[in-house]
Order: structure tokens, then sequence, then C-alpha cells
């Protein structure tokens, strides 16, 4: 089951003022004609109905046409555990221009959920599984224009964890990949299971046996913002837990 536990009405305000007293920062995420933007941003202020954020200063202009209503999603690592909630823009305290990242007001969410930060840690794919991963391009988050020589590939996924998960491709795939791609991804956890569809950012590439294969390490993308995106992080949780358990599972044998 996911180590899930949902915090409402006061504990919400109470966890909220907590992070700012902490100095805590997050990562806020939101939809605009179809990709994913991604900031940093610093809790500063609470109100009875708002939380004040500011958007930490960047290379390029960031937010992206971001806009009163705009729903976003906010991730916060604080402690022993990983904050999401949903939200939307209500006002600005100031512009977002590139001398100053911009302090933007959110509507305080009604609920936040809390997931134990242990499930952001990676899990390996057992080795009984073979979990090929379908990916393809889905442009870059500089805006770049240029497309990769190939735009949609399989590979095996190596390892898994909520915040996302390692690909191996083979070495001549390399052209296809730089850091800060986004690409949209397809997964079956296990063969009982529907596939998981999901948006990503490629984080890092690395290479790996002898030089033979690609490792393209992604995070996912806009999981906070709707609760199917929720739902889907829940689910990958359970899977990492399902995961751990099967890699744990021969060395307990090996002890009895």
């Amino acid at each position: 089951m996911s180590e899930l536990q949902v915090l409402t009405n006061a504990d919400v305000t109470h966890m909220l003022q907590r992070i700012i007293d902490a100095g805590a920062e997050g990562v806020m995420s939101h939809l605009v004609k179809g990709k994913w933007h991604v900031c940093e941003v610093v809790f500063k202020t609470l109100t009875s109905c708002t939380v004040h954020v500011e958007v930490k200063q960047q290379k390029k202009l960031i937010p992206v046409d971001i806009a009163i209503n705009q729903p976003v999603g906010i991730s916060i690592r604080y402690e022993f555990n990983k904050y999401v909630f949903e939200t939307i823009v209500v006002g600005y305290e100031s512009s977002v221009n590139e001398s100053c990242g911009g302090k933007i007001v959110l509507d305080l969410p009604d609920k936040i959920e809390c997931m134990q930060r242990r499930a952001y840690l990676r899990a390996n794919v057992p080795t009984n599984l073979n979990v090929k991963v379908l990916f393809w391009h889905r442009g870059y988050m500089d805006d770049t224009k240029e497309a990769p020589p190939d735009n949609y590939w399989q590979g095996r996924m190596v390892n898994l964890s909520a915040g996302g998960l390692q690909i191996a491709v083979g070495i001549d795939q390399g052209p296809n990949f730089r850091t800060g791609q986004l690409v949209g991804l397809q997964f079956t956890p296990m063969s009982h299971q529907k596939p998981i569809l999901l948006e990503a950012q490629v984080k890092h590439l690395a290479e790996k046996a002898e030089g033979k294969q690609l490792y393209v390490g992604v995070e996912f993308l806009g999981l906070e913002v709707s609760s199917e995106g929720r739902q889907k992080l829940r689910r990958i949780i359970d899977v990492v837990g399902e995961y751990e358990k099967q890699n744990a599972a021969p060395k307990q044998v090996q002890e009895s």
C-alpha cells in the first residue's frame, strides 16, 4: 500500500507555516500549450486563504506564460517526507522578470498529500523482470526547435522511484538525447498490470556496460497538478515497494 497521509484543514496551514519557518524550497510545475514548465520556488508568507512563493532567479524567463487562475502543482521535500498539492495562481506581488524571480500568490490548498521520502529512493527492477519503456520526443525545456535524429525509442527500465526512472538504450542512440529534453513515456511495471503513461524530463546521461549502453535518467513531470497525476504517483510508489520486496526476497531465503 502507498505510504500516504493526507493533511486537511488546520493541518494544512500548520504544515505550510513550518515549511515557511524552515525556509524550505519546492518545485512548481504548470502546463502551457501542452508542454510542462518547471521552476524552483521559496515559500515566503501565509495568510488565511493564500500562500506566497518567490520564484528563484533563473537564466531564462520563468515561469512561462503563467496567469491568474493558472493551475499549478507544488512539490516540497521537507524533513523525511515529500509534500505535494495542487492549487491555482490568484495574484502577483511583483512582476516576473530576469532580474527578479517574482513573487506569486497561490490559493491556499484544501489538502496536502504527504509521502515518505524513502519512496523517492531508487529501486532496481528485479532481475526476473524485463520492463520495456516506450518513449518519444516532446521538445526541450529551453524551447529549442531542433529535433533528434529519431523521435521514438524503446529501452529497458533499470530502476524506478516516485520521482523518475532510468532507461538503458544502445550507445548508438546517444545523438538522440540531451539533458533538458522532454519525453513522453509508457511502461508496464509488471505483466499483470495496466501500462502507466507519463511525461518526463531528461536529467542525466551516462555510459554503462563498458560503453555499450547509454543510461537515460528522467524525472517525472506534472504528477502534482491533478488528482489523476497523484493517482499515478501513488501507483508508482506501490510498484517501488513491490520491486524492493522482490529484490529482498532472495536475501531473506539465504539468511534463513
